[in-house]
């Protein structure tokens, strides 16, 4: 719990250094012009799957993976999408910019609650449309060294693709109000 606190420090911090509670940070990744935001995740998902990885394997943590709905997920990343792009905030930032006082991050909030409320309410129904369900897809295996491998290079690999990003020519697009 404690490493969980300290790790979400961090994050914030850096997260709160770079701007990324500004909507045109996140907006000006999805033109392709300031690749910050990426490699701030990128990190973070670096660090996060290894340290997870020790959780599970000292049996603090458990992996309940759901069943994957090909279709779903498709619309579900489309819908995502459409909202980053229109509101400018990913989940994350989202709460940090209502933190830094942005009213339209309060409203973006208010409506994602409501849709995850409305979601829920209509699961049951729209489970026949996710598509066919391939099952839980999990790459770890009982094997610990494969697990073991595979969990270090993905940090790795995440961990390379954050410095690659690494640009002198970042720029922030700035919406014009």
């Amino acid at each position: 719990m404690l490493q969980a606190l300290i790790a979400g420090l961090i994050f914030s911090f850096l997260a709160y250094k770079s701007n990324l509670f500004c909507s045109d940070q996140i907006l000006s990744v999805g033109v392709l012009k300031n690749f910050e935001a990426v490699q701030i995740l990128l990190f973070a998902l670096s660090v996060s799957s290894l340290a997870f990885f020790i959780e599970y394997s000292l049996g603090d943590a458990v992996i309940n993976v759901k069943p994957f709905y090909l279709t779903g997920i498709l619309v579900g990343g489309l819908l995502f999408g459409v909202g980053v792009g229109m509101l400018g905030y990913c989940p994350g930032t989202l709460e940090m910019a209502i933190g830094y006082g942005s009213i339209d991050a309060l409203f973006g909030f208010a409506g994602g609650l409501a849709a995850g409320y409305c979601y829920t309410l209509i699961y049951p129904f729209a489970l026949p449309f996710l598509g066919p369900d391939y099952g839980a897809i999990n790459f770890y295996t009982g094997n610990a060294v494969f697990n073991t491998v595979l969990v270090l290079a993905f940090s790795v690999g995440l961990f390379i693709a954050a410095v690659a990003l690494q640009s002198s020519n970042n720029q922030v697009l700035l919406i014009e109000d």
